[in-house]
């Protein structure tokens, strides 16, 4: 069925309780979203959220999602599938790359190579490789060609895949476009200050008109210790990752406002499933029976969310409501441990992303009481796939946002034989992955995925934590989407004077 021209931004929620009429005024918007700086401004060169958070500015997809999780066009306009293995494109007419560059279907057909080619290195290559290939129709029409029906496809496209610029890269090479990137985005990349911030300017010619809203955007990267001070002080306008201890100190200033949103947003973990005591699954049962939720949910997220029973979330396509958490029972564990050979409990190695730091400090106290002693190295999010590549650990915590809005990305990066972040794998698992993925019809494809988040469950296949509500920090003068997957889009955000 051909998809129709949905609306390109539908109303934009407001963090403001009341906007009152005032003149926009043209300043740039200065952002905290993390700690450290990115390795590479090459979408295709790192896997991490706070990467595509902020090379979503700069680059646009054929579509992507809105701020409540919707399929909505970008550089495409229209598409249907036409075959089961093939989708049509309409692009978008008139769109240059900030250089200049023209964007066409040529554009369409680099950029769906670049992602596939191994020589790219692409860490995200699994999550992308149902595509085989991407045919040039005419100038402004071009067919993606995926190995087998994928009803998965928009999403990962919406999510994962961005276009690029042929001619530039051709021409510059890949060392300098990872420093010097170019798109057709919102906003401009001007200026990268090595451990400080990246600097964008607006887009004065972004095919959607009157966006962006605010002159530049600047990324700034700060010590979680020293980011409300930041805020506070006026040299950032918005925190995206507010500590819940902060609350109360920045809602005492004036100029400043807080708001929360529940979001595609969970602490998955990954076990070693193919060896060791992690392969038996009463030893992951017991795993989730020694965590208190509750107390996850208190003191590491300060109330700011909530415990799920399984690696999706309500409100995700592809969640199984019926699912309940497994409570918290040390008795209950120590029995499941005891049933698996493992009375005297075991030593795990785990490697934390740094986001993850007071989750694993609580987990590791929960598993102590069990017997169950982990051994923790902490890395920063760039970091964190060269460490699971290692071989060395066991278990892999760290937050992680569901970028394509579907129960399938966190499902796959923590349990699929082929993830990067993946350690050991179920062969039963990945067959269930492969069979819901190619469901086109969306009936079929929920009752698919649902029976997945099941299997998922019953197994303990991983420690299932909480759904994380997002608090974010801002200037009461700043109107600003906040998005359900956690990683936002700028392009909307604007101040409107009342500060």
């Amino acid at each position: 069925m051909k998809k129709p021209c949905f609306p390109l931004l539908r109303p934009i929620l407001l963090l403001l309780a009341v906007s009152l009429p005032c003149a926009v005024s043209a300043r740039v918007l200065n952002v905290c979203d993390d700690v450290a700086e990115p390795l590479t401004l090459d979408p295709l060169k790192q896997f991490s959220d706070k990467n595509y958070t902020l090379c979503w500015q700069i680059f646009d997809g054929l579509v992507r999602f809105d701020p409540d999780g919707r399929i909505e066009p970008a550089l495409a306009v229209s598409w249907e599938r036409i075959e089961p293995t093939r989708m049509r494109f309409k692009l978008r007419e008139g769109v240059r790359f900030h250089n200049g560059e023209p964007f066409d279907a040529a554009s369409v057909k680099f950029s769906i190579e670049r992602h596939l080619d191994p020589a790219t290195g692409f860490p995200g290559l699994y999550f992308v490789d149902s595509m085989d290939h991407a045919e040039i129709v005419d100038r402004s029409t071009v067919d993606i060609v995926t190995k087998y029906p994928d009803g998965l496809l928009l999403n990962r496209l919406a999510g994962l895949v961005l276009m690029l610029p042929p001619e530039y890269i051709k021409t510059k090479g890949g060392e300098y476009f990872a420093r010097n990137p170019v798109g057709t985005g919102a906003f401009v990349f001007r200026k990268w200050e090595k451990n400080s911030y990246v600097q964008l300017t607006a887009n004065k010619n972004y095919w959607l008109k009157g966006f962006p809203k605010v002159e530049g955007l600047t990324f700034k990267f700060i010590p979680y210790e020293k980011q409300v001070q930041a805020l506070l002080s006026g040299d950032v306008d918005l925190l995206t990752d507010l500590p819940g201890t902060q609350t109360l100190r920045v809602m005492a200033s004036p100029r400043l406002a807080v708001t929360k949103k529940p979001t595609f947003y969970t602490m998955p973990v990954a076990l070693n499933l193919s060896s060791g005591p992690l392969s038996n699954v009463d030893v992951r049962k017991a795993l989730n029976y020694a965590v208190d939720k509750e107390s996850l949910v208190r003191y590491d997220l300060l109330g700011n969310g909530k415990a799920i029973a399984t690696l999706s979330m309500p409100g995700e396509a592809g969640h199984n409501p019926l699912l309940r958490p497994y409570g918290y029972d040390i008795e209950k564990a120590r029995r499941l441990l005891e049933k698996a050979g493992y009375s005297k409990g075991f030593t795990l190695h785990v490697v934390i992303k740094k986001n993850a730091e007071r989750a694993a400090k609580i987990m590791k106290a929960n598993f102590g009481a069990i017997g169950v002693k982990l051994v923790t190295t902490t890395v920063p999010d760039s970091n964190l796939i060269d460490a699971v590549r290692s071989g060395k650990y066991d278990m892999i915590m760290g937050s992680s946002p569901d970028p394509m809005c579907h129960a399938y990305f966190i499902q796959a990066i923590v349990l699929a034989s082929k993830s990067p972040f993946a350690v050991g794998g179920d062969l039963d698992f990945d067959s269930l992955l492969a069979k819901m993925v190619a469901a086109v019809d969306p009936e079929q494809s929920k009752r698919l995925a649902e029976e997945i988040d099941a299997y998922v469950h019953e197994n303990a296949m991983s420690i299932f934590t909480y759904q994380k509500n997002m608090v974010y920090a801002y200037n009461k003068g700043l109107s600003f989407s906040p998005y359900v997957s956690g990683m936002p889009y700028f392009l909307s955000a604007e101040f409107t004077g009342r500060e």
